[in-house]
């Protein structure tokens, strides 16, 4: 699977949001395998500001919530894992944390208001926060809860093995 989607704002910014079956290495390939012998896909979300320099407004938010929400419950044999990464061109709106906890604390309450809103309980965002040198590192992980056995895999994996080299 490799699916983009553009969302755009109405003050003309630009968002991406890619969902892929290709590995990129955020979960070993050993674990993928094991993982899919039991019908299961990991799908990464990959989300950019291709264009403009807004503030994201609620119309937007909510256009990436119904997305994630349409590929995960289209899907029962998915998972997603989202890694709130530093690449931004535009700062958190918040100096007491870093860009990649600011959005990693927006992806949870975009994902609590949507489920509420929604009466979805079979649902659960796992966050995995991983100790840099430098700085933290968050990876949310959805999925329903049949799959919680394979969602703590995945967190103790990425715990274990981000910022290793991948294995083959």
């Amino acid at each position: 699977m490799n699916e983009v989607y553009t969302i755009r704002s109405e003050e003309g910014d630009e968002y991406k949001l890619q969902f892929t079956t290709d590995r990129s290495g955020i979960v070993a390939n050993v674990l993928l395998d094991k993982i899919e012998n039991h019908g299961l896909f990991i799908v990464e979300i990959g989300l950019g500001r291709t264009k403009g320099v807004n503030v994201t407004n609620h119309r937007v938010l909510a256009q990436i919530e119904q997305c994630i929400a349409d590929v995960l419950l289209g899907n029962p044999n998915f998972m997603l894992v989202f890694f709130c990464d530093f690449i931004s061109l535009l700062p958190s709106m918040n100096k007491n944390m870093s860009v990649q906890e600011y959005r990693s604390r927006l992806f949870s309450r975009m994902f609590e208001r949507y489920v509420a809103q929604h009466h979805i309980t079979d649902i659960f965002n796992r966050v995995t926060i991983v100790e840099g040198v430098a700085e933290n590192y968050y990876f949310h992980i959805i999925a329903r809860k049949r799959h919680l056995v394979y969602a703590d895999m995945i967190s103790a994996g990425i715990q274990k093995d981000f910022g290793k080299p991948a294995d083959e």
